[in-house]
């Protein structure tokens, strides 16, 4: 190769070249872009922490990491614990691993390992575990825009020590989620075999699937809002449908629109059907004895309402917190 082949090269290598730098150049900017946003993640959560416990609500993310490099960046905690001083609650869990891929921040995956311990008060205590809890956050420059979460394997037990009672709770699989419609907030839940029982003693009824979908009208901002039970008051949607399924046939569905005053009493006109109703009259006449007789004649209603069959589709009206069914009160709903 002569001299001047080596200092004038091709035009095909100078591109290569300048390829080449351009490559390495934007490598650089990206690593580096890439770790000074990891580092900034873990500064300001560090910082918020500390704010939070400053104004009572704290937190701790044991071991706090952020990893995922090249592609992908996420958080990672060993255990992970939340207190609130100000209403008296505390929570802890198992280690927390997030992630996010680097062209779509947008989108969130998020992975909690149990067990989990939740304290409040006066005296409410809730264990829990579980083989899988996966969530998964969808975001917009406007906000959380929909929201998702899967379990499997759920296991726990609820205390109320101030009154000694207890039960325990389990569900082989169960999934939640939320989205923004417009101005309202669509809801949609499942758990497949839910089971619960007093602490000591057998299930108190079959495991049920539970599944039900709704909208809550001008609520969409409760997808930024930390969960409260007092929030549902003062809310009103449409239940598009409610099932409960014990098996053996037992099967109930109820739909309508419904309401919760500023007391947390519920209103709504629904649509119930149920099949099997001697089965359902059996389990709930075993489950709770004291209400045998209520059960009867409710169970009574409705064959008689349905021509003598064991199926019947009927009204319910709900106001204020109590069921009525042809004007007869039967039953007291929880209070929100």
């Amino acid at each position: 190769m002569s001299a001047t082949a080596v200092s004038n090269p091709s035009p095909v290598s100078r591109k290569f070249r300048w390829l080449l730098a351009g490559i390495v150049l934007v490598t650089g900017v990206y690593s580096a872009g890439w770790f000074l946003a990891a580092d900034q993640i873990e500064k300001r959560l560090a910082t918020r922490l500390a704010e939070g416990q400053a104004a009572g609500l704290g937190g701790e993310c044991t071991n706090m990491d952020v990893r995922g490099f090249p592609f992908r960046i996420g958080l990672f905690c060993d255990k992970v614990h939340l207190d609130d001083t100000r209403n008296g609650t505390s929570a802890s869990f198992g280690a927390l691993r997030t992630a996010a891929q680097v062209y779509q921040p947008g989108h969130a995956v998020i992975e909690l390992d149990g067990p989990a311990e939740i304290r409040a008060s006066p005296g409410l205590n809730i264990f829990a575990d579980w083989t899988l809890l996966h969530a998964s956050v969808r975001a917009t420059l406007s906000g959380v825009d929909r929201t998702s979460l899967t379990y499997d394997n759920l296991t726990g037990r609820l205390r109320l020590p101030l009154e000694g009672d207890g039960f325990g709770f389990g569900a082989s699989h169960g999934e939640l989620h939320l989205r923004q419609n417009g101005a309202d907030l669509d809801a949609a839940l499942s758990v497949d075999k839910l089971d619960v029982r007093p602490e000591e003693g057998p299930s108190l009824a079959p495991p049920a699937t539970v599944a039900a979908d709704l909208t809550f009208t001008d609520r969409a901002g409760w997808m930024t809002t930390p969960p409260t039970p007092e929030m549902f008051r003062g809310s009103k949607g449409e239940l598009r449908q409610l099932t409960l399924d014990l098996g053996s046939g037992m099967n109930a569905k109820l739909s309508g629109p419904f309401s919760v005053n500023d007391q947390g009493l519920i209103s709504g006109e629904f649509s119930l059907t149920m099949t099997n109703i001697e089965a359902w009259r059996a389990n709930l006449v075993t489950l709770i004895p004291d209400d045998a007789n209520l059960v009867d004649n409710t169970a009574n209603m409705l064959k008689a309402l349905a021509n003598g069959k064991n199926e019947a589709t009927v009204k319910l009206n709900v106001r204020d917190g109590t069921a009525f069914l042809a004007f007869i009160p039967i039953g007291v709903l929880p209070t929100l």
